[in-house]
């Protein structure tokens, strides 16, 4: 499953897949979305980024906020971050998240 779109209404985020049918709602209580990738969900909350699988709703892994920095964009299955002047390159996957590469800025 692709993730097309997700919208914000009556407290819930409604993730609707390629062919605009709408596969999952996550209340607003899993924190602020911070982005989308294909078939992941970044939130934010309590200092904390949650990579949540869209189809099953199941939490990927963690990461704390201090540790990665600000969340910049997620595309496909990597998550790109911004911390001390350089840009870190995340991939999420079944075991987790990792760092692949980082450059400055």
């Amino acid at each position: 499953m692709t993730i097309s779109d997700v919208q914000y209404k009556n407290d819930q985020f409604y993730v609707y897949d390629e062919d605009g049918r709408e596969v999952k709602t996550f209340w607003n209580s899993e924190g602020e979305l911070a982005g989308f990738g294909q078939d992941v969900l970044v939130f934010e909350r309590n200092d904390q980024y949650r990579f949540v699988r869209a189809e099953s709703g199941d939490e990927i892994a963690s990461v704390w906020r201090d540790s990665v920095g600000r969340f910049k964009h997620a595309n496909a299955d990597l998550v790109v971050f911004k911390r001390n002047g350089q840009i870190y390159t995340h991939k999420v996957g079944s075991s987790g998240v990792s760092e692949v590469s980082s450059r400055y800025e």
